[in-house]
């Protein structure tokens, strides 16, 4: 049962995070509005406002959330200490874990709310969001189409030195089967284009080998229409499509790429891992905020935000670092993602557990 203590810190919580969150997102659009003016003008007003920036508040409110729960707990508990109305609620039988409950269930709605966001519905307002920054930023959102080498069916492997999705030409292609370890089919081209009237693929000086034991057919041309198994979507693919896509698209599409040996797939596990890590920090972070903001201290609230903002950055550097490992190493992007988590989680049980009762 919610009892009056749990409303009144209910609602200070509650009530400063998305405050100070709308006043966040408020001078950040403005900021990006006064940063992407000129490149606004090939957009009408409908697709600015609709399309691009009812998909970046939401974006942004899910990537402030943890931190700006944290600042807003050190703010609003550090008043409530100065004003010693903390003393009293502690003198009075009621235990410190009992005054933690209304910051957990808070924290929880927030956790909640994060978690559905991640997984569904800001993939679904992602989409328009990504065309338009497609058309901003071009050279950012350009897709890596050199040296591709990836299996596209069973037993199927293709290579590519370069591709070229604005003329659809491939370069020094190789098809291959193999089964066991031993090629059984291979076919060659220095030139590799798509026809959209034919629905067919252009190959230019080829070469095709077929390999059954001792014997090999071996032939070859200079211009051949040919059907091979893939399209030219193939290489029209973006690994930012990983953002519009829900809980469950993501992950048929990452055991998907894992047979397609994509040089992709360390930044898809990150996003899948980040939607549900980032969330749970909301927990860990407000617990400490409680904690280490509970205590009337010389310095009040602004000592309190110091030390609440170190810890802050301190979490964000780590959560960075954890980044370029789940992305640039052998190490899984659940392992590298959780460990800030995990250590963050260590120091919340000792902050707690020092805190004055």
């Amino acid at each position: 049962m919610i009892k009056k203590l749990d409303k009144y810190i209910l609602k200070k919580f509650l009530g400063t995070f998305f405050l100070t969150i709308f006043l966040f997102i408020l001078i950040a659009v403005v900021f990006d509005i006064s940063e992407k003016i000129d490149d606004f003008e090939q957009f009408t007003l409908g697709e600015i406002v609709f399309d691009y920036y009812f998909s970046f508040i939401p974006w942004l409110y899910n990537l402030l959330t943890p931190l700006l729960a944290f600042i807003a707990v050190v703010y609003f508990t550090s008043k409530m200490a100065g004003k010693t109305e903390i003393i009293p609620i502690l003198a009075s039988g009621i235990s410190y874990n009992r005054f933690l409950r209304p910051y957990f269930l808070g924290a929880t709605l927030l956790f909640f709310l994060s978690l559905i966001l991640s997984h569904f519905l800001i993939p679904i307002t992602n989409k328009k969001k990504i065309e338009i920054e497609a058309k901003i930023y071009p050279h950012t959102r350009r897709i890596n189409n050199s040296k591709i080498h990836r299996e596209i069916a069973k037993n199927t492997f293709i290579y590519v030195n370069n591709y070229s999705i604005k003329s659809d030409n491939g370069y020094k292609f190789r098809l291959e089967k193999i089964v066991d370890g031993q090629l059984l089919y291979q076919f060659t081209a220095s030139n590799l284009k798509w026809s959209s009237k034919k629905n067919k693929w252009i190959a230019r000086n080829w070469s095709e080998r077929t390999i059954d034991g001792d014997h090999e057919i071996l032939t070859q041309g200079t211009i051949k229409d040919t059907i091979l198994p893939f399209n030219n979507t193939e290489f029209h693919r973006s690994p930012f499509e990983i953002e519009t896509m829900d809980f469950f698209d993501i992950n048929g599409y990452i055991e998907q790429e894992k047979q397609r040996g994509s040089s992709y797939l360390g930044r898809y596990q990150l996003e899948l891992v980040k939607r549900t890590s980032n969330p749970f920090s909301i927990l860990i972070l407000v617990i400490i905020a409680v904690c280490i903001s509970s205590r009337k201290i010389k310095g009040g609230t602004g000592m309190h935000i110091a030390k609440g903002l170190a810890l802050a950055l301190i979490f964000v550097f780590f959560g960075r670092i954890a980044d370029v490992i789940a992305v640039n190493t052998p190490i899984p992007a659940i392992v590298a993602l959780w460990i800030p988590n995990l250590v963050f989680t260590i120091v919340a049980f000792y902050i707690y557990k020092t805190a004055p009762k």
